[in-house]
């Protein structure tokens, strides 16, 4: 048998989800949590950001962007990218929990490659490229429909020593 085939055990049952996955597709359900957050109703994100896939370490979003993001050309403001990316990044941060704790950006670096004109819709994918015990790194793309990027970011991500709480 070559190296490189792959076994499939077809009574292997699927995954079992860690409490962070579990916990990011029902806040980025329709109706989910994230979607309430003040900042995500006044920026209009709750209704314009879809889950796609959430794995542990994975998350792929798409979005559709509005003009009220726009800057005075219809091109979405760059703060705006770096926020979705931020909640992108975040949710992904999740993925990687066994239990609800409390953690922080430390660091966020933004690389703006093509416009981001409003009235199109975007693919976000955030991955955990490097995850310690209480720390990550995050890369997260922002693509067009043609799949060329138009932000690239990368995150430093920290547990932080507080209580995690829902708050409603």
């Amino acid at each position: 048998m070559a190296d490189t085939e792959i076994l499939i055990d077809a009574t292997a049952q699927a995954p079992v989800l860690n409490w962070g996955t579990k916990a990011v597709r029902a806040a980025l359900a329709p109706g989910g949590s994230s979607r309430a957050l003040p900042f995500m109703k006044t920026a209009t994100l709750g209704d314009t950001l879809t889950l796609e896939q959430a794995d542990e370490g994975y998350l792929l979003l798409t979005w559709d962007a509005l003009a009220p993001l726009d800057s005075y050309d219809g091109i979405v403001q760059g703060g705006m990218l770096a926020v979705i990316a931020d909640v992108a990044q975040g949710h992904t941060f999740s993925t990687t929990l066994d239990k609800p704790a409390g953690f922080s950006t430390v660091d966020l670096t933004t690389k703006y490659l093509r416009p981001v004109p409003s009235g199109m819709r975007y693919s976000i994918e955030s991955r955990v490229i490097d995850r310690a015990r209480r720390s990550a790194i995050i890369e997260t793309y922002i693509r067009r429909q043609d799949g060329k990027v138009t932000t690239h970011f990368i995150g430093s991500w920290r547990m932080a020593d507080r209580a995690f709480e829902v708050k409603s």
